[in-house]
């Protein structure tokens, strides 16, 4: 008789179980669902501000300015069966540009007429110098050298221009125009250094003819080698030979050339004299 109410207490909620269930299947409403809270509103002051461009990301700009160059010029000559090189070096100016626009941190160089890549080692050593003065970050943009000769050249000394275009590149950066009464020669280091170049007495020329009224020159530069000729007698005979002798280059570059000389150590110098 205990067994029979045991299982008939079971059975009994067995069936209540079942019932439940049925009615929540049934009728969901009856058993409605806990609501979602919205989540309170932010508050404006602790919101995160979006991050500000980092300068000189796709920055726009660009400037020109006139560098004094050596130029070589190979000339061939056909005599008889043969045919003859001859090399001549003289100073000339070229034009010189930047341009910073959105980009992918490339530099790019491009000659007219083609001068192969005389320019592109000093055309990456001196987006770096400028990237090191300014604190601008370039890797949104890209810098592109314009270099542009009146004639056909063979050769040209590419590396020499490498401080003014780093002075131009730096003139865009900081929205300062460039005096193009000035004018420069002298390498560049990833610190701003500016270094020793060749043919000073050509370029100071070609500064003097292109009617320019100032030529920085790098320090380094400040010893020049010029040769006098000295004669003597030796047994009857007039014997003249060329001897060295170092002089100040500022000094005999206003003296004998006449175009003023100011020396540079860093682009830092140039930019003062240029801006």
């Amino acid at each position: 008789m205990k067994a029979v109410s045991i299982l008939a207490a079971l059975l009994l909620l067995s069936l209540l179980a079942n019932a439940y269930l049925v009615a929540v299947i049934v009728s969901p409403s009856l058993f409605p669902a806990e609501t979602p809270v919205a989540p309170a509103p932010s508050n404006p002051a602790s919101a995160p501000v979006p991050a500000s461009p980092v300068p000189g990301e796709g920055l726009p700009g660009a400037a020109t300015l006139q560098a004094p160059v050596i130029m070589q010029i190979v000339e061939l000559t056909r005599e008889g069966p043969f045919t003859r090189e001859q090399v001549t070096e003289e100073g000339s100016l070229v034009d010189v540009s930047v341009e910073v626009a959105p980009g992918r941190g490339r530099v790019l160089v491009q000659t007219t007429p083609l001068m192969g890549l005389v320019f592109q080692d000093a055309a990456n050593m001196a987006v770096l110098a400028a990237q090191n003065r300014s604190d601008v970050n370039l890797s949104g943009s890209d810098v592109i050298f314009s270099v542009m000769a009146e004639s056909e050249v063979s050769a040209i000394d590419g590396s020499s221009a490498g401080a003014l275009m780093t002075a131009l590149l730096l003139s865009v950066l900081e929205d300062r125009p460039v005096n193009d009464s000035v004018t420069l020669t002298g390498t560049i280091d990833p610190f701003g250094n500016v270094g020793e170049i060749s043919g000073v007495v050509e370029k100071a020329r070609a500064v003097r003819e292109a009617g320019k009224d100032l030529f920085l020159l790098p320090r380094e530069n400040s010893r020049l080698v010029r040769y006098r000729s000295v004669s003597r007698n030796v047994g009857g005979f007039v014997v003249t030979e060329q001897r060295p002798e170092i002089v100040d280059a500022e000094r005999f570059i206003e003296d004998e050339i006449g175009i003023p000389v100011e020396y540079v150590d860093t682009i830092d110098d140039v930019t003062a004299f240029l801006w």
